[in-house]
């Protein structure tokens, strides 16, 4: 079954992509995207080929996605702050908060767009409570990511 990632933006942009439904279940779901070009994202190579799973959790301030190569090596992991993540039959969306947290196979958390938080906050796109969303999650993906990929690995077993 194919069904449609929605990302919102803060300043009402949207972007989709068609995704392979992997898994549903209340509080879950898992969708597969297949790299159709060779892509370079924050210093990670994502080849032809390579596969992305998208982990999306209504009930969580963050989604998931655990990239693999063909051969189902580990490329990264890559969190996303988040809010408003909905599931629905065909759809999950939600709306992108700017940070982004990568992790290699060699288990180093690299944080991303700590600088977007920054200018949206002083734009005025960010609220307060969404500037604490970003904060918590933040703080709790550096302490928690290992955690998060060892289920996620595990629901993709």
């Amino acid at each position: 079954m194919r069904i449609t990632e929605v990302k919102r933006q803060l300043d009402g942009r949207e972007e989709c992509f068609e995704l392979k439904l992997v898994l549903r279940r209340t509080h879950l779901l898992i969708a597969e995207y297949r790299f159709k070009k060779t892509l370079q994202a924050d210093g990670f190579t994502l080849p032809r080929g390579a596969r992305s799973y998208g982990f999306f959790w209504p009930r969580r301030p963050y989604i998931m996605y655990r990239m693999l190569d063909a051969s189902g090596s580990l490329i990264a992991n890559r969190f996303d702050a988040v809010e408003d993540v909905r599931l629905a039959e065909r759809t999950v969306t939600y709306t992108d908060l700017f940070l982004d947290l990568w992790v290699g196979p060699d288990g180093k958390p690299h944080l991303e767009d700590e600088d977007e938080v920054t200018d949206a906050a002083r734009d005025g796109l960010l609220s307060r409570s969404q500037l604490n969303r970003i904060e918590k999650t933040k703080e709790l993906l550096l302490r928690r990511h290992w955690v998060i990929a060892r289920e996620a690995a595990r629901l993709l077993s």
